[in-house]
């Protein structure tokens, strides 16, 4: 080998790992109540104004897991889910991603419950995530349209039964 085609191969080399590295996402850790880290890109993590507070104003390193002790894993699945499909669609055209959005959120609402979705809305406005919040009041107002507040108020807030600690946080 020569020392041309020695120097190349090493310049190719030491090239690769910065072209990967320009590649690699960051990555934010969050740890739910029942102690499950989630990992996720930090861009899907941007969505939420909580954690972009957290990361951008206070220089909280990445590698850092954040706790949320109030936050279900059911909850940050759905959180994540969402703001992913929401992120993704936002690169596709204006009536094709509409389109899908439409599609999505409806697969995504159908098999949650008032209380499950009184209970997102906890989380989406802890993270602060607006359009999440939007969309989650609009589909708990449709669905409980023709609920009476008598019924609405004992089966969502008040039912005994129901560990409502994960509504409201425990004081």
């Amino acid at each position: 080998m020569s020392t041309s085609d020695y120097n190349n191969s090493s310049i190719v080399q030491d090239s690769l790992p910065t072209a990967a590295v320009k590649e690699i996402k960051r990555l934010i850790f969050l740890r739910t109540a029942e102690e499950k880290v989630f990992e996720l890109e930090e861009d899907v993590a941007m969505e939420s104004d909580t954690l972009k507070k957290v990361f951008q104003e206070n220089d909280v390193p990445p590698e850092m897991i954040l706790s949320f002790p109030y936050v279900q894993s059911w909850q940050m699945e759905k959180v994540i889910e969402y703001c992913t499909k929401k992120l993704e669609l936002k690169n596709k055209g204006a009536d094709d991603g509409e389109k899908e959005m439409k599609a999505f959120q409806a697969e995504f609402i159908k098999d949650l419950s008032a209380t499950r979705i009184v209970q997102l809305l906890h989380v989406a406005n802890q993270f602060e995530i607006e359009y999440f919040l939007n969309f989650l009041f609009e589909s708990l107002a449709e669905k409980t349209k023709n609920t009476s507040v008598d019924t609405l108020f004992s089966d969502v807030i008040d039912d005994p039964r129901r560990d409502n600690s994960l509504l409201f946080g425990k004081f």
